[in-house]
């Protein structure tokens, strides 16, 4: 399970919660609809229960009610789902799509997690919207954005950065598009540009950026986040390396060599999110999303 459901039934739920083995599948999806009137420890023990038979192949289509109520407590248990599903809900994007503008941070958190996993980049104009959340006001959400840019494919990246400055021109995303459009070529400088500008979504693109993974990480874009200061870029690229979520080698997922993943051995990083200084830095090579 991926967890992070970002809702307050987190508290309910239990992975050692006993089954309903007498309920069908359905009869499980029927309870949930009927959330606002159910006890919430039921509700919690069903959701994971619910995965599971999504998990052992329950149509996907059973999510699509969850997904579509009326009712913002059941919405949030259908993102969830969705957000658990990954790849498996790929069904339903229009749907996930529209939740992205729900006034619940929760729900908007799981809709961008499980939209990061379904779409592609036949999907532009909906990757467009949901890089613009990069200026969402609840930090999870921007948290979700910029695992959107770590791990999106590079047809997803590109066409979330076209579409995002089609619909807003004369923005951020603008200046993106003007950037990457013809050249998918990272560099020092580009991220060091981004990482110290006046605009925060675009000092939050540059963490994203900075641990998008490729043939292998370069800690030194890394360091040019962190050494910027801003203090949400940071804890991002702290907490990444601080939980071994980033390989050094993005190819066979190794992290061995990182010397920011341990802070008591390298003598470089610091899990406030800051960079000692270590002599000179070395000239990193060009990198292509």
């Amino acid at each position: 399970m991926k967890g992070g459901l970002y809702v307050p039934i987190v508290k309910t739920l239990r992975v050692d919660a006993p089954p309903h083995s007498n309920m069908t599948p359905q009869e499980m999806i029927e309870i949930l609809l009927d959330a606002e009137s159910r006890d919430p420890n039921t509700l919690g023990e069903l959701l994971w229960d619910a995965y599971g038979q999504f998990d052992k192949g329950f149509p996907i289509d059973n999510l699509r009610p969850l997904l579509s109520s009326p009712s913002e407590k059941v919405l949030g248990l259908g993102a969830f789902l969705a957000n658990e599903l990954g790849w498996r809900a790929r069904a339903m994007i229009p749907e996930l799509a529209e939740l992205m503008g729900s006034s619940n941070a929760g729900i908007r958190f799981n809709a961008i997690g499980a939209l990061t996993d379904c779409t592609t980049q036949e999907h532009g104009e909906i990757l467009g919207k949901l890089l613009q959340c990069l200026e969402d006001p609840d930090s999870g959400v921007r948290w979700r954005v910029i695992e959107f840019i770590r791990l999106s494919g590079s047809g997803q990246f590109a066409m979330a950065i076209r579409n995002a400055a089609s619909q807003r021109p004369n923005s951020i995303y603008t200046e993106l598009d003007l950037s990457f459009r013809y050249s998918r070529t990272v560099t020092e400088i580009m991220v060091r540009q981004l990482a110290s500008h006046s605009h925060p979504g675009l000092r939050l693109f540059a963490a994203g950026l900075a641990l998008r993974p490729r043939k292998i990480i370069d800690e030194n874009f890394a360091k040019i986040v962190l050494e910027a200061g801003e203090p949400e870029p940071c804890g991002l690229i702290s907490r990444a390396f601080q939980l071994h979520a980033v390989p050094t080698s993005a190819e066979f997922g190794r992290v061995e060599n990182s010397q920011m993943k341990d802070s008591s051995t390298s003598g470089v990083f610091r899990g406030d999110g800051h960079l000692k200084k270590r002599g000179a830095k070395r000239q990193a090579p060009s990198q292509t999303v």
